[in-house]
């Protein structure tokens, strides 16, 4: 994949009150290190080869635009500002502005709380982006969505993955050694649309169970191994996610 047909979107329509607490701050422009998360959130995908980036905000949210827009970005952003009611909604909200008519290259899609390390984004999207290839390639299946997973960290409600043979990964599921969290960004086909109509009928709100659909109804998900990341939910994550940077800037 070129850096010129990457696309990516930023999940930031959550209203993160365990983040913010007391806080009038917005969750995307919460300081780690100094800089809003969104800040970083943005920087790593531009490092990955983005040209261009769909950020989804509530309708409370329009100082992070305003922040986002006052920079000067390499890559294009695109805004939908609208209040949705999960995270599954978001999601696909930002897939299906992103989507073009016939496309299945993928997109990648981050939350907008996920501090990772320099170059993990573009090594996670090196690795990851040959797999929808390859798969047709060899007769087989290319995966609907590639994982970043991770290791298990001080995050209160992981979403758990268990790698299973070289790109294979089951969901959920009690915590074992062979297992990792969902990193919080991710390479996705946009033929996991044909599920979205279906998955909002039916119900669905969190993220992890449009995941868990589209395992059932037979899609491939496949996860890729990336350095540690922190998942900012609550203000004792701030300290964890500053403590990485410093660490991996040594």
């Amino acid at each position: 994949m070129t850096a010129r047909r990457l696309r990516a979107g930023v999940i930031a329509a959550g209203r993160g009150s365990r983040l913010r607490g007391g806080s009038h701050a917005l969750k995307p422009l919460v300081p780690v290190g100094g800089r809003p998360l969104i800040d970083h959130v943005i920087d790593s995908i531009e490092d990955a080869g983005a040209s261009e980036v769909c950020v989804i905000i509530n309708d409370d949210s329009l100082a992070v635009r305003d922040h986002v827009s006052s920079a000067r970005r390499r890559l294009a952003v695109r805004w939908i500002v609208e209040s949705t009611p999960s995270s599954m909604h978001s999601f696909l909200r930002v897939l299906e502005t992103l989507a073009e008519p016939d496309d299945t290259d993928p997109v990648l899609i981050s939350t907008v709380d996920t501090v990772a390390p320099h170059g993990a984004y573009r090594g996670f999207v090196a690795e990851a982006a040959p797999m929808f290839e390859s798969g047709a390639a060899e007769g087989g299946r290319s995966p609907a969505v590639v994982l970043a997973v991770t290791t298990v960290d001080g995050d209160d409600a992981p979403l758990l993955v268990r790698l299973e043979g070289s790109s294979g990964l089951a969901l959920g599921g009690p915590a074992a050694p062979s297992s990792c969290a969902t990193a919080g960004y991710y390479l996705v086909s946009p033929l996991v649309l044909r599920e979205a109509d279906a998955a909002r009928r039916d119900g669905l709100g969190a993220l992890r169970a449009f995941f868990a659909r589209l395992l059932a109804n037979g899609y491939s998900i496949a996860g890729v191994a990336v350095p540690q990341s922190i998942d900012v939910d609550r203000p004792v994550d701030v300290d964890a996610a500053e403590h990485l940077l410093k660490r991996v800037s040594l």
